[in-house]
């Protein structure tokens, strides 16, 4: 009886050989087909993917596109990066605040007031290690030491009316919070500011009045020149006079 059971359970299992040898050959041959759809689709996505937009710093030497494991960044780090070369390029200044424990309503109601009483300012919290990546090899290099520990950027979509004014009123609303540290400040294509400097720079006058002063600089000794070389003539004639009169009365 054992005997033949096992027969039985053989022939079952040499019959089923084939068949199941088939199913596994064709779930083969349908996971090799769905591997190669998605690499399709993934190729067809990586070509259809919009370029990145250029990007706007002048870099003595071309930023790294892979990792130490020669491995492409992230799309994530990819985006932040050409993010933070946008906002840093084309803004008309940007100022440097470290903030410690800025909790998010105190950002919500620092962006509220950087909007209404800096020009439209707004405030970005970045990443300390990827913008000294965006900074480096620029003629803004010299800013890597200011983005340590938790960092923040005062920026501005548009043009203020005023850029210095509103550098001004940005370090002024700083001053008044106390979470808030001012580290640096760059104006304009090239001009690197450390928080003295800064204070400095949004005292000056305006412009125009600046031109006046400089203009009456150069004007003043010219007009003393000038009332000085015509009151050496009138000098001389009137010693000339006196010596003529001395002369007469002496005949």
């Amino acid at each position: 009886m054992l005997s033949r059971s096992l027969l039985v359970c053989c022939a079952r299992q040499s019959a089923q050989g084939p068949f199941v040898r088939q199913l596994a050959s064709q779930a083969g041959k349908a996971g090799a087909k769905a591997a190669g759809n998605a690499k399709e689709t993934a190729t067809a996505k990586g070509e259809t993917r919009p370029a990145r937009p250029a990007l706007l710093l002048e870099r003595s030497r071309a930023p790294k596109t892979q990792t130490t494991y020669k491995k492409p960044f992230a799309p994530r780090k990819q985006y932040l990066f050409g993010e933070y070369d946008r906002q840093f390029g084309a803004s008309a200044a940007v100022v440097v605040v470290q903030h410690h424990n800025l909790s998010g309503a105190d950002q919500l109601e620092l962006r509220k007031q950087l909007k209404l009483e800096a020009q439209g300012a707004r405030l970005m919290v970045v990443r300390p290690k990827m913008f000294k990546a965006v900074v480096r090899s620029t003629r803004f290099a010299n800013m890597e030491a200011l983005f340590s520990g938790p960092t923040a950027i005062v920026y501005w979509d548009a043009p203020p009316a005023d850029a210095v004014a509103a550098v001004g009123q940005v370090l002024g609303i700083a001053r008044s919070v106390r979470k808030l540290v001012v580290m640096g400040a760059k104006f304009g294509d090239s001009l690197v500011l450390n928080p003295a400097m800064a204070s400095g720079f949004v005292r000056l006058p305006p412009i125009d009045q600046l031109r006046a002063q400089v203009v009456g600089a150069i004007e003043s000794p010219a007009g003393s020149l000038v009332s000085l070389l015509n009151r050496v003539p009138q000098r001389l004639v009137g010693v000339l006079k006196q010596r003529a009169d001395g002369e007469g009365q002496a005949e």
